[in-house]
């Protein structure tokens, strides 16, 4: 835990946004539901997938999916960090990892890291067509067999394990455009409601 007794304020030196976009948590809710937070400013982390976790600070296997608010190509940053005056685009809005957060003082985040995390089941009804498309895109790439898959049978099946990749890569691309197609989903939103692409996520694990 940081604590800085000297220090009382923000001092808007962007050094935390930087950093990338919050995760969100069940309180967060609204935010999304209202459109103050938009699903294309949104990446989805599903179970399964290796990400990082803040208070182990190491790398893990997901055991619930994570939504955290995206990071700028490249740079990294929270998608709404405004660079020019260390500023925030949606500032009134922002999530409870936001509000919460003293670079000086981090207990009260850490109390809230990794715990009750805001799940694509609690915005999108569990009947539309909307939701019938994740669960059935869940079904066809389920990361929780295919990161086990790369991390447990890499070694000596790298080859195989390429070609795999590059069918899983065509598999879900066109799952994706079909969903654009189809059903008229922005393509910016694709990863929100899909997660990243299996390629994404699982070319990494072909190169530890």
């Amino acid at each position: 835990m940081q604590h800085n007794v000297t220090q009382t304020e923000c001092k808007r030196c962007g050094k935390c946004c930087s950093a990338g976009g919050p995760a969100l948590h069940v309180e967060d809710r609204d935010l999304v539901v209202e459109g103050k937070l938009e699903p294309g400013d949104l990446v989805t982390f599903r179970q399964g997938e290796p990400a990082y976790d803040p208070v182990t600070k190491r790398v893990i296997i997901l055991e619930s999916e994570l939504i955290k608010v995206r990071g700028r190509a490249k740079v990294g940053a929270c998608k709404y960090y405004l660079p020019e005056g260390n500023a925030c685009s949606i500032y009134a809005h922002r999530p409870l990892e936001c509000r919460v957060l003293k670079c000086w003082n981090t207990r009260e985040l850490e109390e809230i890291l990794m715990k009750r995390l805001l799940s694509r089941g609690q915005l999108i009804p569990p009947h539309s067509t909307l939701w019938e498309l994740i669960v059935e895109h869940d079904r066809l790439f389920d990361m929780r067999k295919l990161t086990g898959m790369f991390l447990v049978e890499k070694d000596g099946k790298l080859t195989q394990l390429q070609g795999f990749l590059r069918e899983l890569e065509e598999k879900e691309g066109s799952f994706r455009s079909r969903v654009v197609a189809d059903f008229g989903i922005d393509s910016a939103a694709m990863d929100f409601f899909f997660g990243r692409p299996v390629i994404e996520v699982l070319t990494p694990l072909l190169n530890r």
